[in-house]
């Protein structure tokens, strides 16, 4: 994994053995020699990570992460602490003021490169997910930026070697935030909550009750889809760098040395929950903007798009299965009427309601979409020559015998519709052409009086 990564000491003597170390990893390295040449090279250079030192002489490595974090262009670098200082103090307030972890010199390389990959992990993943987030915006979507500056307290199931540590974990927690807490002691406990009851973290102690193994269970949970994107944060035991390192190749967010400090691991379970929803906010985004480009914002039906790409697939099962299926196009009768007669607002009215009493009477496996204006198409795979005539006269009925409800309008419009129908078969396939096969019924349909089905007949 590659990556660029920003070096901020003022000795050089430290950077260049730093430096030496990351480069034979293959990581591109820049440095800084001081705090503002830190912030300077961090908004020109956006590197992948910063790893800073604490003390410098034109200001502390605190107050450059403080400077860093609320700088829209830098707050999303992740930044570990270099540090010959070793109180939880320390700790603490680097944690408070956004870094993401400590390291203290002489620096373990074990566990400097296993934290290293850990934080560009997650730190590829939100750029990822954030670029998609622009886009959104772009389109004129809300994006998490905008939506991020109020998130609900968090959700964390505590997973300790046994109750008793559990209690001391939840009461530690409360005293300084008001985190949702529950205890889970063993493995079965953890995998039986339910996809609407997973925590926003987990934090689990390397040593379980039983047999089970806390590394084991944290490989566990990043290889299941509904748990994959939780945070977790590893207990290990004091000092104990391989399993910490283990521990985050295996996919846990972050890890505390036991015995745990209350007030670090509040820091670092708030830090992990605001991250774990500002993921959720720029996943659902992401969700919903490939939703709205194969959707109709008007119907709610599918669009031309979207369409297109599933006929293809309702004709692959037909060579499958042997079955034909059946294409219908619709166009509301005199639509133009409606909208210069009584407004585009009514013309939306009916367009909604057009599209649902077409969906209800449907089966599920059917595709309705709308192609543009008052024209629809459907697909109905698995489907009969009698089936389709059966059901395009039934949309033609449900469409005719109740007036449509238009806003200021006693009584409702009556509207009707006509419709093209056209078959595929294993042996006919051709999307395009069954298209221009239904549209050729359709124009039938529209010029022998409208109101009317017409299936499409190849030896006319």
């Amino acid at each position: 994994m590659s990556g660029r990564i920003l070096i901020v000491d003022d000795v050089a003597t430290n950077r260049v053995i730093l430096r030496a170390k990351l480069a034979a990893a293959y990581y591109d390295v820049i440095q800084a020699e001081n705090g503002a040449d830190a912030i300077a090279q961090a908004r020109r250079g956006q590197p992948d990570l910063i790893l800073l030192d604490v003390l410098m002489p034109d200001m502390t490595g605190y107050d450059v992460c403080r400077r860093l974090k609320a700088d829209p262009a830098t707050a999303h670098i992740p930044v570990i602490m270099v540090t010959s200082l070793f109180a939880a103090s320390d700790r603490l307030e680097g944690l408070e003021c956004g870094a993401d972890d400590f390291l203290s010199k002489p620096i373990n390389d074990l566990a400097l490169f296993a934290r290293v990959r850990n934080l560009m992990r997650a730190k590829f993943m939100l750029d990822e997910l954030s670029l998609r987030d622009r886009t959104t915006s772009d389109l004129g979507l809300a994006s998490v930026a905008e939506q991020a500056a109020e998130l609900p307290p968090g959700r964390v199931m505590l997973v300790p070697p046994d109750q008793r540590t559990g209690r001391d974990w939840e009461r530690s927690i409360n005293q300084h935030s008001p985190l949702h807490c529950r205890i889970a002691t063993t493995q079965d406990e953890v995998i039986a909550a339910s996809a609407d009851d997973l925590p926003d973290v987990y934090v689990i102690h390397t040593k379980l009750g039983g047999y089970t193994d806390g590394l084991r269970l944290v490989s566990y949970l990043r290889s299941r889809p509904k748990t994959r994107h939780v945070g977790i944060v590893l207990v290990v035991p004091e000092a104990d760098q391989v399993k910490a390192a283990k521990g985050l190749d295996l996919g846990a967010s972050d890890y505390i040395f036991d015995p745990v400090d209350g007030l670090e691991l509040t820091a670092r379970l708030n830090s992990q929950i605001r991250r774990k929803q500002i993921s959720d906010r720029l996943r659902s985004n992401v969700t919903d903007t490939l939703r709205l480009a194969v959707q109709d914002p008007l119907t709610g039906l599918y669009n031309r798009r979207y369409a297109e790409q599933h006929m293809e697939k309702i004709a692959e099962r037909a060579r499958e299965t042997g079955k034909g299926f059946a294409l219908m196009v619709l166009d509301i009768d005199n639509f133009k009427r409606v909208n210069d007669g009584f407004g585009h607002a009514a013309g939306d009215q009916v367009l909604k309601e057009f599209a649902r009493r077409i969906q209800e009477n449907l089966r599920g496996v059917d595709l309705v979409s709308r192609l543009g204006g008052e024209e629809f198409l459907i697909a109905m795979p698995d489907t009969t020559e009698d089936q389709a005539r059966s059901a395009s006269e039934r949309l033609r009925r449900v469409i005719e015998e109740t007036p449509f409800c238009v806003d200021g309008l006693a009584g409702g419009l009556s509207v009707t519709v006509s419709v093209g129908v056209t078959l595929g078969n294993p042996d006919c396939v051709d999307i395009d052409h069954l298209i221009r096969q239904a549209d050729t019924a359709l124009y039938t349909s529209k010029s022998e009086g409208r109101n009317m089905v017409t299936l499409f007949n190849s030896a006319a």
